[in-house]
């Protein structure tokens, strides 16, 4: 199961960039960003530009296609291993970006995403449950190393 996937039924705008040699390895559904050099990498907190299409090839250059994040679109994406929860709407949360299997968390310094609600297709209380986000737009801007 992908990360992250759009949930809004909007047409994502994808776009292509060559694969950066050494930094952390990536899954299809998981959160890239474009680093300096203009390679795409796995994310990093308050630092993402989308999607990523494939998983990372672990070879230079490969060509990757990334969805990028509309900061107007509606994500799901799961939360933590903890029961999901109404109260959840409105609050700010950060991606644990582990390969695969990113994950939400509201009790970070810095925040990624706001939730706008829960993801229907889960029962409240759902432990590692979805929920419906929206990225700030600020951090779509940013490249990182």
């Amino acid at each position: 199961m992908a990360s992250v996937e759009l949930y809004s039924e909007t047409v994502p705008q994808v776009l292509t960039f060559p694969e950066h040699a050494t930094s952390g390895s990536f899954s299809a559904g998981d959160l890239v960003k474009i680093a300096t050099n203009g390679k795409v990498q796995i994310a990093t907190d308050g630092v993402i530009t989308g999607i990523a299409r494939r998983g990372y090839s672990g070879t230079e250059n490969t060509v990757q296609e990334v969805e990028l994040i509309d900061p107007n679109a509606i994500y799901s994406a799961r939360y933590k291993a903890s029961a999901t929860a109404q109260s959840l709407a409105g609050d700010c949360l950060d991606f644990t970006f582990t390969v695969g299997g990113h994950t939400l968390n509201e009790t970070s310094a810095t925040t990624d995403v706001y939730c706008v609600g829960l993801d229907p297709r889960d029962a409240v209380g759902t432990s590692g449950g979805r929920l419906l986000v929206r990225f700030f737009g600020t951090l779509l801007t940013a490249t990182g190393t």
